[in-house]
């Protein structure tokens, strides 16, 4: 339930952005990146599934024109038809600018089992894979949802519940992007069709209409709670 309040949370408020505030085109900051839209508080864009089937040594790389700090929120929304392959998968690295070594990491798998981890990679502490499940581990139902805020940490769902809640990282900007799907440029494709959306919101939580969704959403359920009570009440 939590998990998909915040999914809801979030997928409003991006709404809210795109008719509060008029969008405009970003620069392309990668060749496979479509759809790219940016505004004062956050920004959009759109990969092919030929992202998935890019080696580790040679992702798919989207640059955001200005780091992003501290208080952002992402969503990704994995379209991608995998193919039969049984390591068929998808790796998404949310980096910090260059030269810093830390990273946040989804793992995405297809199949029956669609497989899911996340790690994160620190200088001091080095890769650690923080989540993982080997089968049903995600859900193309709702988006993957991960989040980093002052004094909150790090939170991730996994489009059905919070995976990670309020991780300490010692903060976290984000730089940039990749994907890629293939351990070696000869593995077979990951990924026969479909894409993968991602949709950012970042600034001052007070600026952004998702801060005053929580207490919108509280009074429509509220609303709709008393309803019920007071629907029920005339029936007896």
């Amino acid at each position: 339930m939590k998990s998909e309040l915040l999914v809801m949370f979030v997928a409003m408020g991006l709404f809210s952005q795109a008719l509060m505030i008029n969008p405009v085109q970003s620069l392309i900051q990668s060749q496979e990146a479509s759809d790219i839209i940016t505004t004062k508080n956050s920004e959009g864009f759109t990969l092919s599934f030929s992202a998935s089937n890019a080696d580790r040594k040679n992702p798919v790389v989207y640059s955001f024109a200005k780091p992003i700090p501290t208080n952002w929120q992402l969503v990704v929304q994995n379209n991608l038809t995998y193919s039969h392959y049984s390591n068929a998968k998808t790796i998404i690295k949310i980096q910090e600018p260059y030269p810093s070594e830390k990273f946040i990491e989804l793992g995405m798998f297809g199949g029956e089992s669609a497989r899911f981890w996340a790690a994160v990679n620190t200088k001091d502490s080095g890769y650690i894979r923080i989540y993982e499940r080997d089968s049903d581990g995600w859900s193309r139902d709702q988006p993957i949802f991960v989040a980093h805020a002052n004094n909150q940490g790090l939170t991730i769902t996994n489009g059905k519940r919070i995976i990670i809640d309020r991780l300490s990282i010692n903060d976290f900007v984000v730089g940039s992007i990749s994907v890629y799907g293939k351990d070696r440029p000869e593995d077979p494709s990951n990924v026969i069709g479909g894409k993968i959306s991602f949709s950012i919101i970042f600034g001052n939580p007070a600026n952004s209409p998702l801060y005053y969704l929580p207490l919108v959403v509280s009074i429509i359920m509220a609303g709709i709670v008393v309803t019920l009570l007071v629907k029920k009440k005339r029936e007896v």
